[in-house]
C-alpha cells in the first residue's frame, strides 16, 4: 500500500492535470464552451463571460494543487467546482436532457450521461479526502518531493511519464484509425450497393451529399434565450405541449425572411394544435419589435449572434429544422422558403406544395441571406427526394415507434415488407384506412408484412387502430429518403433489405401493390363517379358564410368554374395570391368562380 504522504501527493497531481488539461481545452474552443454553457440551460447573456471565467478558474485550481502552501485551498476549490458539475448534470439528466458536456473542449465533446456524472463523482471523492485530510497535512509538496527523489528514481520517474505520454498517443492514433477504418466500411458497403444494382461506381457519378444540418435522431441542442420581453425562453418551453417544434432561423436583414413573416405567423396562429413554430433570430431588439409586431408573430427569440444557428449547423437563413416532442432532431435542415412551406405541410398534415418556378431576374435571384453577408447570395435550394431504382439496397431508417423505442429498417430482414408512407390528417389516407384494417385481418397468401411511417403525433396515429408497427418520421425525412413526396405512397422491400417495387403513389396504387383491391366504399368515391363532358352537372345546394344556401342552378345562364379548396391544403395556398389577382382583375369572358371549400 501506497504510504498516505505518496498517496495525497498523487491524488493532487491527478486533480491537477484533469483541471489544466480542461482548461486549457476550454479557453482553445471558446465558441463550443459558451453553447455548452447554453446546452446546459444557463442564459446565453451569461455564456460569453463564463466561457472565460470556468476555465481560468480551472487552471487557477489544477496551479494551486501543486504546491504544499496553497493544496488544501485547491482541493477545496476543485471540489466546489466538481460539485456544481455533478449537480448540472445531474438537473438536466433529470430533465431528459442530455447537453454536450465540452468537459475537455474539442478533445472530448459528447453528450452528457450517467458515465460523465460517475468520472465527475469519482473525482470530487478524491477532492473530498484531500479536504478531509485538513489544512495541515495535504502532502508534501511536488517540487520539494522532487528535489528529494535520488538520481535513478528521477530518471525511473521522467521514463514512466515519456512511457505514459507515448501510451496516450498512440490509444488516440489508434481512436482516429479506427474510426478512419469505419469510413472506409461505409464506403465499401456503399460500393457493394452499387455492384448490387448493375451500377458502374464510374468517375462521373458525384458522391452523395450529407442531409443538411444535424442527423435526424441526434439530441437537439439546448439553450436559453431572450424573447421581445425580457422573457427567457427555452427549447424544454417550447416543446412542453408534447407537439413538434419547428425552429425557424431568420435575420432581419434577409430579404427571402421578411417575405416568410406573414407566413410565419399564420402558421403559428392556424397550427398552432399540431406544430409549435418559433422564429430564432438575429439583429436588435427594436428592429425585431417592429416586425413581430407588424406581422402578430410569437415565440421570437434572440441570439446574440449566430451561436444556436452553429449549433443546428445552419449555414443560410431562411432555415428551419424540426425538433421532435421527445427532444431529438426530427428531420434535415430545410433551406429556403419553399422547403420550409413543405416542412409546415407535412408537419400539419396538409399536402407538400409543389416548387415555385425559378425566379427570371438577377434581382429576384440575389436576395437571398448566406451566414458571411445579407442579401449578397440565392437562399439555398430546398432538399429534393431521392431517386431510387428496383434492386437498390433500401435506405437507412431509423425511427421511433409510438412506444418510443427506435426501429431500423434493417431489423425487418428475412421478410417481404410493404412500407406505407402515412399522415392522419390525409384525407386520401382515411379514405383506404378501412380496406388496410380488412388486410391486416384477412392478409392475402404470401402477405408483406407491413410498416408504416407516419407523420402526426403518436395520439392521432394510435387512434388510427392498425395492427402493424408504426414509426414516426416527423419531417417526412424517411419518405423522402425513398423518393416519396406525399401520402399515401408505398414501395416494397424483398427479405434482403432491397427494393423490389416501383414507389406506389395514392389508395389504389397501394392497396394494388399490397396484393388486395379498394373496397366498396372507395370504388364509388374513385374516378368512376367523376362526371362526364356534356352531362348535366350533379346537383349542388351549400350553406355559403353568412349560412345563406346557394343552388348551383343559380348561375345558369352564365359559365361558372367550380373550384373545390381546402384552407389549410398546401397546394391552396400557394395559387391564392393569383387567384386574388385573378378576382381583382378577370381576362375578359372569364367565368364566375365558385369555391366549395
Amino acid at each position: 500500500m501506497l504510504p498516505l504522504h505518496v498517496a495525497l501527493l498523487v491524488a493532487r497531481a491527478l486533480l491537477a492535470a484533469v483541471f489544466v488539461v480542461a482548461g486549457l481545452a476550454k479557453l482553445a474552443d471558446r465558441a463550443g464552451s459558451r453553447q455548452a454553457v447554453i446546452g446546459f440551460g444557463l442564459p446565453a447573456a451569461l455564456a460569453g463571460p463564463l466561457a472565460i471565467v470556468l476555465p481560468l478558474a480551472e487552471l487557477a485550481t489544477g496551479a494551486a494543487l501543486l504546491p504544499a502552501a496553497s493544496a488544501w485551498w485547491g482541493a477545496v476549490a476543485a471540489l466546489a467546482l466538481l460539485l456544481l458539475f455533478v449537480a448540472a448534470i445531474s438537473l438536466n439528466l433529470t430533465h431528459g436532457r442530455r447537453p454536450a458536456c465540452h468537459c475537455f473542449g474539442q478533445l472530448s465533446s459528447a453528450p452528457v450521461g450517467w458515465p460523465t456524472l460517475a468520472r465527475n463523482g469519482v473525482l470530487a471523492v478524491i477532492a473530498g479526502l484531500i479536504v478531509w485530510q485538513g489544512r495541515e497535512d495535504p502532502g508534501p509538496s511536488v517540487v520539494g518531493w522532487l528535489r528529494g527523489l535520488a538520481p535513478y528514481q528521477l530518471v525511473g520517474l521522467v521514463s514512466a511519464l515519456v512511457l505514459l505520454g507515448v501510451l496516450v498517443v498512440q490509444g488516440l492514433l489508434l481512436i482516429n484509425l479506427l474510426r478512419q477504418n469505419g469510413r472506409l466500411l461505409v464506403r465499401l458497403e456503399t460500393l457493394e450497393a452499387r455492384l448490387d444494382t448493375g451500377a458502374a461506381p464510374g468517375p462521373t457519378e458525384a458522391p452523395a451529399a450529407p442531409e443538411p444540418g444535424l442527423p435526424v435522431g441526434s439530441p437537439a441542442p439546448a439553450f436559453s434565450l431572450s424573447g421581445l420581453h425580457s422573457e427567457v425562453l427555452t427549447l424544454d418551453y417550447l416543446r412542453a405541449l408534447g407537439k413538434p417544434t419547428m425552429l425557424v432561423f431568420s435575420d432581419p436583414g434577409c430579404g427571402p425572411c421578411q417575405a416568410l413573416l406573414p407566413e410565419i405567423a399564420r402558421w403559428q396562429r392556424e397550427h398552432a394544435e399540431k406544430l409549435t413554430v418559433a422564429l430564432i433570430s438575429r439583429g436588435s431588439l427594436k428592429a425585431n419589435l417592429a416586425k413581430s409586431a407588424e406581422h402578430g408573430l410569437q415565440h421570437v427569440l434572440l441570439q446574440q449572434d449566430r451561436e444556436i444557428s452553429e449549433a443546428y449547423q445552419e449555414a443560410g437563413t431562411p432555415s428551419a429544422v424540426l425538433v421532435r416532442p421527445d427532444g431529438m432532431i426530427g428531420s434535415p435542415l430545410a433551406a429556403g422558403a419553399e422547403a420550409i412551406r413543405a416542412m409546415v405541410a407535412r408537419s400539419v398534415g396538409t399536402p407538400i406544395p409543389l416548387p415555385m418556378a425559378a425566379p427570371s431576374s438577377p434581382a429576384a435571384i440575389a436576395n437571398g441571406n448566406s451566414s458571411s453577408s445579407n442579401g449578397a447570395a440565392a437562399a439555398p435550394s430546398p432538399p429534393t427526394t431521392a431517386t431510387i431504382r428496383v434492386g437498390q439496397r433500401a435506405p437507412a431508417v431509423k425511427l421511433p415507434d409510438l412506444g418510443g423505442r427506435t426501429i431500423t429498417l434493417a431489423g425487418l430482414r428475412g421478410r417481404k415488407t410493404l412500407v406505407l408512407f402515412w399522415n392522419p390528417g390525409c384525407g386520401f389516407c382515411q379514405q383506404m384506412l378501412d380496406d388496410l384494417k380488412a388486410w391486416e385481418a384477412h392478409p392475402p397468401k404470401d402477405a408483406p408484412k407491413l410498416l408504416v411511417v407516419s407523420t402526426g403525433s403518436a395520439e392521432e396515429n394510435q387512434a388510427m387502430g392498425l395492427r402493424s408497427p408504426v414509426l414516426l418520421d416527423q419531417g417526412f425525412s424517411a419518405g423522402m429518403a425513398f423518393g416519396a413526396n406525399g401520402t399515401p405512397s408505398a414501395i416494397l422491400i424483398d427479405s434482403n433489405g432491397k427494393i423490389a417495387s416501383e414507389l406506389a403513389v395514392g389508395a389504389p396504387a397501394v392497396l394494388s401493390l399490397a396484393g388486395l383491391q379498394p373496397g366498396s366504399a372507395q370504388q364509388t368515391t374513385g374516378s368512376e363517379a367523376a362526371a362526364k363532358l356534356g352531362e348535366p352537372a350533379p346537383p349542388l345546394r351549400l350553406p355559403d358564410l353568412t349560412g345563406k344556401t346557394v343552388d348551383l342552378s343559380d348561375f345558369r345562364g352564365s359559365n361558372t368554374l367550380l373550384l373545390f379548396w381546402n384552407p389549410g391544403c398546401g397546394f391552396c395556398q400557394q395559387m391564392l395570391d393569383d387567384l386574388k389577382a385573378w378576382e381583382a382583375h378577370p381576362p375578359k369572358d372569364a367565368p364566375k368562380l365558385l369555391v366549395v371549400s
